[in-house]
């Protein structure tokens, strides 16, 4: 026959060993009670655990471009507004060249323009966040240099280049402040124009002034949906209206006869009507990029409104339940607490 000895440490310890699984349960239940969810959600789900986590992910997919349309929305809404500055300036100075009278007030126009070509690259130049809107995928590089401060050679150095080139290869032979320049005949100015110096703007030449790429930023504003929402400064309209002013401020129209500065007068009107009505194009393109991705940020909300539904179905815990857990391990705990205290006053000195 064999006997057990029950001791008082083995009663004290006895309350003990069932402590530590309690308050493992309490944390699951606390833990529960203020997520909403199981604690163990694998445990809890078993194999529908794979169905939970497929849609957590397709939800934080959605996040992330909701996310990512915000930042799209903040750079077309700046885009639109510099395009706005651009128009209007534009827009003034050609009407500024129609109204001119017979004997125009040279200088002033030519300050004119050169001011509004700086106003053009302070807004070609605009950034948010740290990249340039009008940049392209090149946001990190600012798209437009100062008109004389390009690197190798700047714009400026380019016109003043083309213009005095030899008249074989299209330019007057001589710089433009030179009084030969009153010798310059409409027809030759009509062709210097069309010819040598709108080259500079449409092909290598522009570099001088613009870094920009001429790929526009493509962002994927659904699932299945990818839109431009971006422009750039190597866009025609700017490479136009940079010409019109260039035109007017940087060929001498002072030295020029009047019949050739007519000439140079009329090119710009015609060349700003072409990039105004270019500009409108290219913001209309934006504004329709805009409501496609307010559009679906729209759709994406009601889709992580479905999300969530569904994974509360899954995951979500009774609340009431889950708080009457807490209390009863609470309970539990305390009494075993308790329990513990008084064994530890059973001592066989108390009855000796």
């Amino acid at each position: 026959m064999k006997t057990t000895f029950i001791s008082t440490v083995t009663l004290w310890k006895s309350p003990r060993s069932s402590l530590d699984r309690l308050q493992e349960s309490l944390t699951k239940a606390n833990t529960e009670l203020t997520t909403g969810r199981h604690a163990d959600v694998g445990l809890a789900l078993g194999y529908k655990v794979g169905e939970s986590l497929s849609l957590r992910q397709q939800r934080a997919e959605i996040d992330t471009l909701t996310d990512s349309n915000g930042l799209a929305i903040q750079r077309l809404k700046t885009t639109t507004s510099a395009l706005d500055g651009i128009r209007e300036s534009a827009t003034k100075f050609r009407d500024a060249l129609v109204g001119l009278p017979a004997n125009p007030p040279v200088e002033t126009i030519k300050s004119q323009a050169e001011a509004y070509m700086s106003s053009l690259i302070g807004n070609l130049n605009v950034s948010i966040g740290g990249q340039y809107i009008f940049g392209g995928i090149n946001t990190k590089a600012a798209p437009a240099n100062d008109y004389a401060g390009g690197s190798p050679l700047s714009l400026k150095g380019a016109v003043a280049t083309t213009f005095s080139a030899p008249a074989a290869s299209g330019g007057f032979g001589f710089a433009q402040t030179n009084p030969l320049a009153s010798g310059i005949t409409p027809g030759d100015m009509r062709t210097f124009l069309d010819g040598p110096f709108k080259q500079i703007f449409e092909g290598a030449g522009w570099n001088t002034l613009s870094n920009a790429s001429d790929q526009n930023i493509q962002s994927l504003i659904s699932p299945t949906e990818k839109v431009e929402t971006s422009t750039n400064a190597s866009s025609t309209p700017m490479r136009q209206i940079a010409m019109a002013y260039t035109m007017v401020f940087d060929l001498g129209i002072e030295s020029l006869n009047p019949e050739a500065r007519n000439v140079v007068f009329t090119k710009a009107i015609e060349v700003l009507s072409s990039a105004i009505s270019g500009l409108i194009n290219v913001q209309a393109r934006i504004g329709t990029a805009q409501a496609r991705t307010e559009t679906a940020i729209q759709r994406m909300d009601l889709q992580k409104s479905i999300f969530d539904e569904r994974i509360g179905g899954l995951e979500a815990v009774d609340p009431t339940e889950a708080k009457v857990r807490v209390d009863q391990l609470m309970t539990q705990i305390q009494t075993s607490y308790s329990l513990t205290a008084q064994l530890k006053q059973l001592s066989l000195i108390n009855y000796l």
